[in-house]
């Protein structure tokens, strides 16, 4: 909870502490000094979501560092941070590397969730549900995602809370009001909350928005348009926006392959029309942080109405000292029967496990819990307030309309365990990547070989090594 400005300027107060306790975590526990090492990645966006070194006057970082101070006073321990740099799976090496020698110098592991769990059926995790301490079933531990990561009755890594990255990497559409306005184009607010928001009427803002600033005929620099977004990760959100789960649960909690084939086509025809049709501004930038980077820019220029961005950009100095007044809303549904708008992780959000070469040592295997569970429960009571509620909603957001579309994107979270488990499984997740970049639909003949192998082969093969894990 926490009181915020209405006009959303710095004016408030600090979030007010919720009085949640946790129903598994003694109140007496007491580890008398022992020291916990929480292996990490040092990049954009999770750097400072496990470990601070101290206070700078910045309001999340205090709140991460507070947090930490009162887990270590409340158990008795010593928590010590390794942050690596280096690409995605420099965590999952390591623990790759620690599972094969037999020993570990870190208790913890926080990564990226793409890079991570594909290895889970090589028996590098412990089973999180072996944690007596530990109440996956509460509110600070992510129930969509426990949902699709557990595998009947284990499950080997959790998130929520404990990891601002959860909220930083939700794929949002950013509008420019100002632009929007002036054009005397409907309030986007009203088409979302009617219904309306879908991917026929992204495309018709695109091509009416846009103006041809220098005359060539295509779109270029300095040009007026309705859309702009990225390759590669930025296609992905569609999946979940569009409601288009890749695998799903059967009533034994085991992977079930879900896809509609030509729902899927369907979509991919409309993307191809959006990103290549529709006098959109498509960048194709290298990597992840450099397309974020160059279409925070193209944004804040003023000149683009609308453009998919994740959620964390509203943090980047282009976005704070953007002149043009901007709002935010989900991505667009599939169609208005749809009755749902629905929100895609980009999937180097954050998961959390133990390695599994701690196994025989239960005494820390239950401290390790524990400390898992103090860091959710406390995250959840002071760090996500903070940001969600006064550094985001009351520092960068200007307008209450973004507030509650904020809440709706974060409440309509939807993890598909085909995008987790995507490496296992051929990254049938990524198939419409190239088919959008250039403008060819090819799904009927690629899914027909897809589908069949992961049906027969891969999906199988993955249920048999992780069950095979289950003691």
């Amino acid at each position: 909870e926490a009181t915020v400005a209405p006009s959303g300027t710095d004016a408030v107060t600090e979030p007010v502490e919720t009085e949640l306790m946790s129903q598994t975590l003694p109140e007496d526990l007491d580890y008398k000094g022992e020291n916990v090492t929480i292996l990490s990645r040092d990049s954009t966006f999770v750097s400072d979501e496990m470990w601070v070194d101290d206070q700078n006057g910045s309001m999340v970082n205090d709140a991460i560092y507070k947090r930490n101070e009162k887990v270590m006073e409340q158990l008795g321990i010593n928590i010590e941070s390794i942050k690596l740099t280096g690409d995605a799976y420099v965590v999952s090496t390591e623990l790759r590397n620690v599972a094969s020698s037999g020993e570990t110098y870190f208790d913890i592991a926080a990564n990226s969730t793409y890079s991570t769990i594909t290895y889970t059926s090589e028996n590098i995790f412990l089973d999180l549900t072996e944690c007596e301490y530990l109440d996956l079933d509460a509110i600070y531990w992510s129930q969509g995602y426990n949902e699709s990561a557990s595998i009947g009755n284990s499950q080997y890594l959790a998130t929520g809370a404990i990891a601002l990255s959860l909220y930083r990497l939700m794929f949002i559409t950013f509008y420019n009001k100002t632009l929007l306005e002036a054009a005397q184009y409907e309030n986007l607010y009203n088409v979302v909350d009617e219904g309306r928001w879908t991917l026929d009427y992204q495309i018709q803002l695109s091509k009416d928005l846009y103006k041809d600033a220098d005359g060539s005929g295509t779109v270029s620099e300095g040009d007026t348009v309705g859309f702009a977004s990225s390759s590669l990760s930025y296609i992905d959100p569609y999946w979940s926006s569009c409601d288009m789960p890749i695998l799903s649960k059967d009533a034994d909690n085991l992977l079930v392959f879900s896809l509609d084939i030509e729902k899927m086509s369907n979509v991919v025809d409309k993307l191809i029309v959006l990103f290549n049709e529709s006098n959109a501004w498509f960048d194709t930038s290298s990597g992840d942080d450099g397309k974020q980077t160059a279409m925070s820019n193209l944004f804040a220029a003023g000149n683009v109405g609308t453009v998919t961005l994740r959620l964390g950009s509203v943090e980047t100095e282009q976005f704070i000292t953007m002149q043009d007044e901007y709002g935010i809303i989900p991505m667009p549904k599939y169609n208005e029967e749809q009755q749902n708008y629905h929100t895609f992780l980009h999937d180097q959000f954050t998961s959390i496990g133990i390695p599994s070469v701690l196994a025989s040592d239960e005494e820390k295997v239950q401290m390790l819990g524990a400390v898992l569970e103090a860091m959710a429960l406390e995250s959840y009571k002071t760090v996500v307030p903070t940001y969600y509620e006064v550094a985001l909603k009351g520092r960068y957001l200007e307008d209450s309309d973004s507030w509650r579309m904020l809440d709706m994107i974060y409440e309509n979270v939807k993890v598909d365990a085909g995008v987790l488990y995507t490496k296992n499984i051929e990254s049938v997740h990524q198939a419409p990547r190239d088919m959008v970049l250039n403008g060819r639909n090819t799904v009927a003949s690629m899914m027909k070989k897809i589908s069949t192998r992961v049906q027969k082969v891969l999906l199988p093969k993955l249920l048999e090594d992780l069950l095979a894990l289950e003691k």
